[in-house]
């Protein structure tokens, strides 16, 4: 497998001490994709009993690598390199290693090894307990590890140092840079869009048949749907793979050649499981798409957080839920369920996939609520690390919120505050790069219609192939080599700009519901 830009990142061969730097950092990296590929294993194939020791296994390992990235070796190097490598013979590649390392030094020897440890084995408990907990509607047996990783966390804010919130620290772990005082302006347009355009659309009384989307559809067909689907848009198998989880995620060994997503399927409604295959394949695109000289480095795979959910979001909505996309699929659905789409046709599915309905699910929710989803637990997940909320507490806060922003109900936790397996991986701060994720799409779609004026009429024709080809020589080439606002920069001309994802939602679902202008 390669890239469109496969020769052209490369990192210098002749200067001794970058050499002994560069093999330090493969060695980060090797010990970092193994701990993916556990964590992957932990979620799909390990047998219960195994997360008994799973959780040292993890600590161990998770020691180790974090031995490995505070050796003082690593300092010093960084000293030397830093200014030299900003001279000439050096490459962009160099220059992007030296900088994601600093980072990553400057932030794991700011954390104490103990710590570390004690975070491994804590979300590793927190996993399996939520795991179980989740089906059996059962928050109480899983507060108290969630009570434990918050503590944790805040040490970890603590530790790493802030200003303003401790939130702006956990933040910056997946969207380097991004502070509240950035974000919140950000949340608040799209907020104040989104309601705007539901109220709008719920008020012009439109309907949308979704009956095609409904009905008895056979797990094991699915799947092959699902792998036919993601072949069609690219996605390489000798390099990837596709399986079943409880929560749809994109994981595995951190290069471009072992890069592994899974689906949830719902037998009574197929796009649980296709538009799944299309958002992690989106994310699988955009890592196999790393240019092979950065394999073993970490460098490979996407800028940022909000920048790989912006591939996710791109592959599943605006192409993925596109006329033009199933004019040229529609094949597809007819050979994996006839008896369904011999009756329906693309201007019945491409309808019902972009159906407007405040719903309980995020991973289900539609373009335009979604987002609201994503501002509930921003807000609930600040409260907890700067202490306004208990945890006890979340499960009628989460209720509220719903009821307030979106008019419904979760009926049990399973369907409310335990739906996501983000806290339970310690993972506070990461809600945010989805809709920051949604934003960026939008700036990359506006970006792709400009390089394309025939853009719809090639989809339609050819399929996605132009437009991964595009991405690759853009954007997933280089995959962490530039910082992720110089990536945007790149690949649209500028930095992170919200008003192209209102211009999207305005133009997109006014045309569907009718509205005026």
């Amino acid at each position: 497998m390669t890239t469109a830009a496969s020769k052209v990142l490369t990192f210098t061969q002749t200067d001794a001490e970058f050499t002994e730097f560069f093999e330090r950092a493969q060695e980060i990296s090797d010990l970092g994709n193994l701990l993916g590929l556990l964590g992957w294993d932990q979620q799909v194939k390990m047998p219960p009993q195994a997360n008994q020791v799973r959780g040292p296994q993890l600590a161990t390992l998770q020691a180790l690598l974090h031995e490995r990235q505070t050796h003082p070796r690593i300092g010093e190097l960084l000293n030397v390199l830093e200014p030299r490598v900003q001279g000439d013979g050096y490459s962009d590649a160099d220059r992007g290693l030296v900088r994601l390392m600093r980072r990553n030094y400057d932030q794991n020897t700011k954390i104490p090894a103990a710590l570390v440890k004690e975070v491994a084995v804590a979300t590793a408990e927190a996993w399996g307990t939520w795991e179980q907990a989740k089906p059996a509607n059962d928050f109480a047996s899983f507060a108290p590890y969630l009570r434990k990783l918050v503590k944790l966390m805040r040490q970890v804010a603590d530790h790493l140092g802030y200003q303003g919130s401790p939130y702006n620290a956990l933040l910056d772990q997946y969207e380097p840079d991004m502070t509240l005082d950035t974000l919140n302006p950000i949340l608040d347009r799209v907020r104040d869009a989104t309601v705007d355009l539901l109220r709008r659309i719920q008020e012009s009384g439109q309907k949308i048949d979704t009956s095609c989307l409904h009905g008895n559809f056979d797990p094991a067909r699915q799947l092959d749907l699902c792998k036919a689907l993601l072949q069609k848009m690219g996605y390489h198998f000798d390099a990837g793979r596709m399986d079943q989880s409880s929560h749809p995620f994109t994981g595995g060994g951190g290069s471009p050649f072992d890069v592994r997503l899974t689906v949830r399927v719902d037998p009574t409604y197929f796009p649980a499981a296709l538009m799944a295959a299309a958002h992690e394949g989106g994310h699988g695109l955009y890592e196999q798409g790393s240019d092979p000289a950065l394999a073993r480095t970490i460098l490979a795979g996407g800028a940022s957080m909000g920048l790989h959910e912006s591939e996710s979001r791109l592959w599943e909505n605006a192409i993925g839920r596109s006329l033009p996309f199933w004019k040229h699929h529609i094949g597809l659905l007819r050979d994996a369920f006839p008896e369904t789409f011999s009756r329906y046709g693309v201007e019945a599915l491409v309808p019902a996939l972009n159906e407007v309905k405040p719903s309980l699910i995020r991973v289900e929710a539609d373009e335009v609520t979604y987002n609201l989803h994503i501002i509930i637990r921003f807000e609930l997940e600040q409260g907890l690390i700067n202490g306004d909320i208990d945890v006890d507490d979340l499960p009628s806060l989460w209720n509220q919120k719903y009821e307030s922003y979106l008019g419904v109900t979760p009926p049990t936790d399973t369907q409310g505050v335990l739906q996501d397996i983000h806290w339970s991986g310690g993972s506070f701060g990461y809600f945010p790069t989805y809709t920051l994720g949604n934003l960026y799409a939008a700036q990359i779609y506006h970006t792709l219609h400009r390089a394309f004026p025939d853009y719809d009429q090639r989809l339609e024709a050819e399929g996605t192939g132009f437009i991964l080809d595009w991405l690759r020589e853009h954007m997933y080439a280089s995959g962490q080599v530039y910082a992720p606002d110089e990536v945007a920069r790149k690949v649209t001309g500028e930095t992170l700009n919200p008003e192209y994802f209102v211009q999207y939602i305005n133009a997109k679902f006014g045309a569907l519901y009718g509205l005026s202008a």
